[in-house]
């Protein structure tokens, strides 16, 4: 906030309040002792002041915008500002979509960029009532009040610290949306310096997930989606042990739609809600799905050079041990869902059976899965067989009667 000085005294000043007529300095000491009676200097910290402020007047134009887009019950329940930062409380049933978010967020860029002058004055009560200065319902005001006005666009009844030009806020870039109270809905956001450097941020992280991609900065969006999807298509053809029909292999680039032209947070943003990840961490997850497509796909070539394991090869080496058909084998290239529909049609094909299926995936994980027809779930408990058989590899686990799971990381043995 600033410095509060005298000869070999030097204070930081972290907050201040003000209570009725007393304002309040909370400072912590960096040198020397303050007494009773010493003369100081007090020195306001600029350019942060200068931040609070761009933040503080832009609460303002966030509050005409939220109600002219939403209605005039978005009033304002509580704010928080600091140095080009602010958070603000607002009355609303439901979520604000993202398309009036985008309305509201270029309304408050238009009117900062318009430069409309900021004046604040103290007036009679009554006189800023007929100006139409914005009141909170249940608000206590003194008067006379200080009333702050925007172009002709805002007024309102407030104490703090404002630029003197909406231009003077610079840069605004609405960052989050979330509801904080039934009925109550919270926005944060950013202005001046933090909010171009925000922007330099989502304009770097889109340019690695475009590279990642190997598309356009316009196309990151559907070509996210387009990876999710061949993601999800070959896992499904491994998890079914059949080859894959989709064209999962195809260029993304080459199978979007027309760029749409976008800035580049809102393209970035859009990544993020496909993947359900924060903002930056699109790259990173976009490596994580490309490397994961890339062990997919080997995955599926091996399997399908080897050839898929059927019911009939693994029935081929059961061994009948008092009436029972037992299976146990390792079967490759597989994973817990696989052995799982394996084990299914094994059983409703052979029972009464008992079958202990395993794969290792990857380098370091083994997959144990048991399963037993319902006529000897009394005499095989499927969950004690996996928790017996699983600290063999190194691991554990356990489950019900007809059907359990178990993990290892030797695979080894």
């Amino acid at each position: 906030v600033g410095t509060i000085r005298t000869d070999g005294v030097t204070l930081e000043v972290v907050d201040t309040q003000k209570d009725g007529d007393l304002v309040l300095h909370y400072c912590r000491k960096l040198s020397g002792r303050i007494a009773v009676g010493m003369t100081v200097k007090c020195d306001v910290d600029d350019q942060r002041r200068s931040a609070v402020r761009r933040a503080h007047s832009a609460t303002h134009i966030l509050h005409f915008a939220l109600q002219k887009h939403l209605g005039s019950h978005a009033q304002q329940q509580g704010s928080k500002v600091t140095d080009d930062w602010l958070r603000f409380d607002f009355s609303n049933l439901a979520p604000v979509s993202v398309t009036q978010l985008d309305h509201i967020e270029s309304d408050v860029r238009d009117l900062i960029a318009a430069g409309k002058s900021v004046e604040w004055k103290t007036v009679p009560l009554d006189e800023a009532r007929a100006a139409g200065a914005m009141m909170l319902f249940g608000e206590k005001y003194p008067d006379p009040v200080r009333m702050v006005s925007m172009g002709e666009f805002s007024r309102e009844l407030c104490g703090g610290t404002h630029v003197s030009n909406t231009g003077d806020i610079q840069h605004f870039e609405l960052i989050g949306e979330e509801g904080v109270a039934a009925g109550t809905r919270r926005i944060t956001a950013l202005t001046g310096t933090k909010a171009a450097e925000y922007t330099t941020e989502c304009q770097n992280a889109l340019q690695k997930a475009a590279e990642i991609l190997s598309v356009k900065e316009q196309n990151v969006g559907p070509a996210t989606r387009l990876l999710l999807g061949q993601v999800r298509d070959l896992k499904k053809a491994l998890s079914g042990g059949k080859k894959s029909t989709s064209e999962a292999s195809s260029d993304p680039q080459d199978t979007l739609a027309p760029p749409n032209q976008t800035v580049a947070r809102q393209q970035l943003a859009e990544t993020a809600r496909i993947l359900n990840v924060p903002l930056f961490d699109v790259p990173n997850r976009l490596q994580g799905l490309i490397k994961e497509l890339a062990t997919v796909k080997t995955q599926l070539e091996q399997r399908e050079q080897q050839g898929a394991i059927s019911v009939e090869d693994l029935m081929a080496d059961a061994e009948n041990v008092a009436g029972v058909n037992v299976v146990v084998a390792e079967v490759p290239l597989a994973n817990g869902n696989l052995l799982r529909q394996l084990i299914d049609q094994i059983r409703q094909d052979s029972a009464p059976c008992a079958v202990l299926l395993a794969t290792v995936e990857g380098e370091q994980k083994i997959t144990l899965v048991a399963g037993v027809s319902r006529d000897i779930q009394k005499r095989i408990h499927a969950g004690n067989w996996v928790k017996d058989v699983a600290p063999q590899i190194g691991g554990g686990g356990g489950g019900r009667p007809d059907m359990a799971q178990a993990g290892g990381k030797v695979p080894a043995k």
